[in-house]
């Protein structure tokens, strides 16, 4: 009987080995599916956002460029503007921006995301050649104008088509990396544009867009848009392709439905202002990005090096720029692995508290100058760098996630539209009256404005933003409803 019993135990240790083996098996392989999958995913992800470093270079552009065009001993360029022609020259690229998100409503559903974000490099192409042979102010807002219709079709396409490529887990992460590219390209701008001439820089920034429809053009397109034209075959490709595995059928079984049920509703206005979770979605959205705005985002960003070089301290407003432009890359990185960990809300709330601090700082010391009492000269680079970190690590990432998540399928173009369309009158305004508003009443004036409004972003974010960490594009519309 006890040969028995312990052969029964042997019997049984065996076959539980077997089975935790086997097990374990699985489990590694499931863990070989999803690190590949992610590998695809960022794969998509870097070729797309190739896009968005010529953008970022257009954003960068007017802080190195516009300070050389403003010289009074200007002899270098062919171009003298006054600071009023300088100011249209950096806020023109939002009112293209504009008529950029006008023609990615139209598009996008029509030629696909893949396409559209394709055609982004059309304006790029012909803007960086205007820039590069201009003689007038003329032709410098066309060449901003046309920026601008690449920069409000990129910020529009590219958060819908990396939200809807990626999957919950990691989707915070993969839209994140669009201000991430387009930091990329602003450094690119404070660094090189400096040192060489304004046509100089426009030609090797040429180079942004060529490469992008180079490489982009071999990128899948969006199985959601795929679903919306009824092809599923084809949905089920690109779902292979991006996620280089062949059990996707749930997935695309879960997302099928979901995209039937929204396309049963209509995409236009009514559906987009009076079906309670579309209203709320764009509430949400147009509040959030105007306090990206107004919080003093395209101030810092268009006229950093004129605002450094107020302060006279030892080291040139240039240099201090590069600085800045390098810690919006390194903090836009770390933001990319923060936004699936800690979650969208408490960023946002960090960051619009850390930006109101940071503008109280720089508006402390120019109304302190305006009052002619002395103080360090370096606390507007405290200030405008402790701003940098901010606005990297919670607005500027954050709002381009919640933007691709927000929305349903059936108006998520039109949407996204409004949303850009409406962020960059924001943009404009900011951009237009900064340096009229600085010149005439002191730089601290618009620094306090934008110190009140982080403030008040930070009780909205509590208020009305809510957390979509984790959650699937379906569970997102369950919970908005």
């Amino acid at each position: 009987m006890d040969e028995l019993r312990v052969k029964r135990q042997n019997r049984r240790s065996a076959l539980e080995t077997k089975e935790a083996r086997k097990a374990r098996k699985e489990e590694m392989q499931a863990l070989n599916d999803d690190e590949e999958e992610e590998e695809l995913l960022y794969g998509a992800r870097l070729k797309g956002n190739l896009g968005m470093l010529s953008i970022g270079q257009f954003l960068g552009w007017p802080s190195p460029s516009l300070p050389k065009l403003m010289e009074d001993n200007n002899v270098k360029h062919s171009i003298h503007l006054t600071a009023d022609e300088a100011s249209w020259v950096a806020s023109l690229l939002m009112l293209g921006a504009i008529a950029g998100a006008i023609t990615c409503g139209l598009m996008v559903n029509f030629i696909g995301r893949k396409n559209t974000m394709l055609f982004t490099a059309v304006p790029s192409i012909i803007s960086w050649l205007i820039i590069a042979f201009a003689t007038s102010p003329w032709e410098l807002y066309i060449a901003r104008f046309m920026s601008g219709i690449s920069t409000g079709i990129g910020f529009s396409v590219m958060p819908i088509y990396l939200g809807e490529i990626s999957p919950a887990n990691i989707r915070g992460n993969l839209t994140s990396m669009i201000g991430m590219a387009s930091k990329f390209g602003t450094l690119i701008a404070y660094v090189v544009a400096p040192f060489i001439s304004v046509q100089n820089f426009a030609l090797i920034s040429l180079t942004s867009p060529c490469l992008f429809v180079i490489i982009f053009i071999w990128v899948p397109e969006s199985p959601y848009y795929f679903l919306r034209r009824n092809d599923k075959q084809k949905a089920i490709n690109s779902f292979v392709q991006l996620r280089g595995k062949e059990n996707i059928h749930e997935e695309i079984e879960n997302i099928e439905r979901s995209v039937k049920t929204d396309l049963t509703n209509k995409s236009d206005f009514r559906e987009l202002l009076f079906a309670s979770r579309n209203r709320r979605a764009l509430m949400i959205l147009l509040g959030l990005n105007g306090v990206v705005q107004m919080s003093g985002a395209q101030a810092v960003i268009q006229y950093a090096q004129i605002i450094l070089d107020q302060a006279h301290t030892n080291l040139e407003g240039k240099y201090l720029t590069m600085i800045l432009g390098a810690i919006q890359v390194i903090f836009g990185t770390i933001s990319m692995f923060l936004s699936d960990r800690i979650g969208r809300k408490p960023l946002l709330v960090i960051s619009t508290i850390g930006a109101a601090f940071s503008t109280a700082i720089v508006a402390t010391y120019f109304n302190l100058q305006y009052n002619y009492i002395n103080t360090s000269n370096w606390l507007p680079t405290i200030g405008i760098t402790i701003y940098v970190i901010m606005y990297c690590s919670g607005l500027a990432p954050v709002t381009l996630t919640i933007t691709s998540e927000l929305f349903s399928i059936n108006v998520k173009a039109l949407g996204s539209t409004i949303v850009t369309i409406i962020l960059n009158l924001w943009a404009f305004i900011v951009s237009k009256l900064y340096l009229i508003i600085a010149n005439k009443y002191g730089t601290h004036v618009p620094f306090w404005t934008f110190t009140a409004c982080s403030l008040a972003g930070t009780l909205f974010v509590l208020s009305y933003v809510p957390e979509t960490k984790n959650k699937t594009l379906e569970q997102i519309q369950m919970d908005q409803k």
